[in-house]
């Protein structure tokens, strides 16, 4: 780790996307378009237990895992529903080691994609994305040395910020090969932890009697 990964990317302060809130609003639409599909399949008796309920969305063939590959990933550029319900339903969807690989795929290219954004068209950008509170608390991380193992250790804990931490990365000049290796390398074992809880967590009679 050398100096030059926290200096400060300020000479790409290009101009914000100007259709983000469109991207917005349309995932969101798709979000509740989902819901109510979800709701009517719930009212026709697809979800009398997990296992009728895994069986109706296996119907749809790819079309179910790639719709939760999606949401995660557009999650971590346009936050919208916390990473959380993703992690959990691709558990309770398609098993630990499916949802594991859905989450995977999602959040790693979501991340990547941050990474790039910030990177491509500067601090304005990230600060129109996430919270005033947010990036005051942690932006001073990128002008210090440590910064690296602050994203090493973000990205391979659970429960932290590491959306907003793929943005500010995309703000240093840490390189872009050495961003995707550590995406790549550390980000699935906080996703296997998550997919594993969940998966175990569904097995308990009082949440099938829930479902069902």
């Amino acid at each position: 780790m050398t100096g030059s990964d926290t200096i400060l990317n300020t000479g790409k302060q290009k101009r914000c996307i100007p259709w983000r809130k469109l991207c917005q609003y349309g995932i969101l639409a798709f979000l509740i378009l989902l819901a109510a599909a979800l709701v009517k399949s719930f009212l026709d008796g697809h979800f009398n237990s997990i296992e009728s309920f895994q069986e109706y969305i296996g119907s749809f063939g790819m079309f179910g895992p790639l719709i939760l590959i999606f949401v995660q990933l557009a999650q971590v550029v346009l936050p919208i529903l916390p990473a959380v319900v993703g992690y959990a339903a691709g558990a309770v969807l398609f098993g630990w080691a499916g949802g594991f690989l859905c989450n995977y795929i999602g959040i790693s290219i979501g991340s990547l994609l941050a990474f790039y954004l910030a990177r491509r068209y500067g601090a304005a950008f990230v600060q129109r994305h996430v919270s005033s509170a947010a990036y005051d608390k942690y932006f001073h991380w990128t002008q210090k040395k440590g910064f690296l193992w602050f994203l090493i250790l973000t990205i391979f804990l659970p429960v932290a910020p590491d959306d907003l931490i793929c943005f500010l990365a995309g703000l240093t000049a840490i390189s872009t090969k050495k961003f995707c290796v550590i995406i790549l390398a550390l980000k699935p074992w906080c996703l296997l932890l998550y997919s594993l809880f969940f998966a175990n967590l569904i097995q308990w009679d009082f949440i099938q009697n829930l479902i069902g």
